[in-house]
């Protein structure tokens, strides 16, 4: 099984038309981990849901020229984890972020169908990172 330590990061506006990117970007990382075409579609979902969240966030919170996504792929143990990282300005508060998505009609519930592990919590003291964790398939001899 392929390990991928150093992270594989994209940074795209946070406006809608760019999630696309981000999906294709963690499609192809996690075909180099021989996730199953189901699984692939399961992440890109999570992945489309998570970017939703952080950009109806930064629209609520953060002054324009914060509007920004990071999205950080990398393994560790037997998982891929995927961050969507965004930066609000000071004071971020990541349970107003975690209560955001709680409140979408679908969000958490796409997230933790579709993945092991979610975690939003504070990156610094002016971001949030929603971190989405799946376990790596087991190779099959």
């Amino acid at each position: 099984m392929a390990h991928f330590d150093q992270p594989t990061l994209i940074t795209i506006p946070a406006k809608p038309e760019y999630v696309s990117v981000v999906r294709l970007v963690v499609a192809a990382f996690a075909d180099l981990l021989d996730y199953d075409g189901d699984a692939v579609e399961d992440i890109k979902l999570a992945v489309s849901e998570a970017c939703t969240n952080a950009i109806l966030h930064l629209h609520k919170q953060a002054p324009p020229e914060k509007h920004l996504l990071t999205m950080s792929a990398y393994t560790k143990d037997e998982h891929m984890l995927i961050d969507i990282i965004y930066f609000v300005g000071e004071g971020a508060d990541a349970e107003f972020a975690s209560r955001q998505l709680h409140e979408r009609d679908l969000g958490m519930s796409i997230l933790l169908s579709m993945m092991d592990r979610v975690e939003i919590a504070r990156a610094n003291s002016d971001g949030i990172v929603i971190r989405l964790t799946k376990n790596i398939p087991a190779q099959h001899p």
